[in-house]
């Protein structure tokens, strides 16, 4: 009776065992998908606003050059300006003018 007890442990590891492997390895698929994903959104984001002219040589919130990547653009008193990301962007409308003194 304990020898049964004993093999139904240890086959019920390994069937748990191979389930979560197999979640993890849906996971790292699903992941990896994810990445790829999100890396062709921002290299089609720098591709289109490659050609742009933008008034400021930066991101007026952060700092970062707009030549190291630019993912939002916002027109503003016939401007255009360039932003890391859409929070730097969110930012920037709070408050342009104060951005904009700091240029």
């Amino acid at each position: 009776m304990q020898l049964k007890f004993v093999i139904a442990f240890f086959a019920t590891v390994i069937v748990l065992s191979a389930c979560a492997n197999q979640q993890s390895a849906v996971d790292k698929k699903e992941q990896a998908t994810i990445s790829s994903m999100d890396s062709s959104i921002e290299n089609t984001a720098t591709e289109q606003f490659k050609q742009v002219v933008f008034d400021a040589k930066k991101d007026l919130v952060c700092g970062m050059p707009t030549s190291a990547g630019v993912s939002d653009t916002l027109h503003y008193k016939d401007k255009v300006y360039g932003f890391c990301s859409k929070e730097c962007k969110d930012e920037f409308v709070k408050n342009p003018s104060a951005y904009l003194a700091a240029k």
